[in-house]
């Protein structure tokens, strides 16, 4: 089965776990999930299933939304509250305004320290083994990219806040840096992903549901097609054509039946019949419309 399985990961499990129980519900060995969550969180984990696992790095690649908890007045070396506590400071408590202005100065391009209890591989190594082995305090920075923030509610030392934001950004380490901004410290106490990219909270599967589903043989009704998750515009290719593209051959104007009309890098390459052959970048000669990244058959 090919497509992409919208899983709501629940908390308290692993993202390698889902995917593990999804290989094992699909009964499929091509599996791959589209960006971690950490056990603490919950929310949307998008699953590729067969050539969709092609695919994962362009649907990680795309806009996240989360609504985060976080707690004031301490420190943790995990950036959240499944930490080990490393400092506190109680006597400072921010206001509403105060904590909202601080939140509102991380939109745009902001460098932030990456937690060390995090995925980042350092020298080939994940950043969370070298933590354990307390070999780092972190994972160094990066450049991370947030769209918008809006203060939910607050009550100190607890607040709730929605963020939109683009691939790695590290909602911990927003709470990091903005607990230090206020004079204090801060720490994540929950965190939903609820949009990844078209994939929305609501419409998302738990693993129990998918169990029930398979049971009822209704498991295929979960699968989104790899063209719809991505919703890039599809060229077709001629019939006569179509063994050549299968072949890895990036094929000339004249071999299109239909050459779609838009400003997408990337285009589905498909037979007339819909089944889909490739995925393509669009090329730079006039005379060859698009090129072929990786072949979905």
């Amino acid at each position: 089965m090919d497509g992409v399985v919208n899983i709501y990961k629940e908390k308290g499990i692993s993202s390698f776990a889902v995917v593990r129980a999804v290989r094992r519900i699909f009964n499929t060995k091509k599996c791959g999930h589209t960006g971690t969550l950490d056990p603490l969180a919950e929310g949307v984990l998008p699953v590729c299933l067969g050539y969709a696992t092609k695919l994962a790095d362009y649907m990680m690649a795309m806009d996240k939304e989360y609504v985060a908890q976080f707690r004031l007045g301490e420190a943790r070396d995990s950036y959240d509250t499944d930490g080990e506590i490393t400092a506190e400071n109680r006597d400072i408590q921010p206001s509403k305004e105060e904590v909202e202005a601080v939140l509102k100065g991380f939109i745009g391009e902001v460098e932030l320290t990456v937690p060390a209890y995090s995925a980042v591989k350092i020298n080939g190594v994940r950043a969370y083994d070298l933590a354990r082995k307390g070999e780092i305090e972190d994972a160094g920075s990066r450049i991370m990219s947030i769209k918008d923030i809006e203060l939910m509610d607050y009550s100190y030392p607890d607040g709730l806040f929605r963020m939109k934001c683009e691939k790695g950004t590290y909602v911990r380490s927003v709470i990091h840096e903005a607990g230090l901004k206020l004079g204090t410290y801060g720490v994540m106490s929950g965190l939903i992903r609820t949009i990844n990219g078209r994939f929305t909270q609501a419409a998302a599967y738990k693993l129990g549901d998918l169990e029930k589903m398979k049971e009822e043989g209704r498991l295929n009704e979960a699968v989104i097609p790899v063209d719809k998750a991505l919703e890039w515009p599809k060229a077709i290719i001629r019939e006569e054509a179509v063994k050549l593209v299968k072949n890895g051959v990036s094929v000339k104007r004249h071999n299109y039946q239909t050459v779609p009309d838009s400003e997408s890098r990337y285009a589905f390459l498909a037979a007339q019949n819909g089944e889909l052959l490739a995925f393509a970048e669009k090329g730079s000669l006039a005379d060859q419309p698009y090129v072929i990244v990786k072949l979905l058959v």
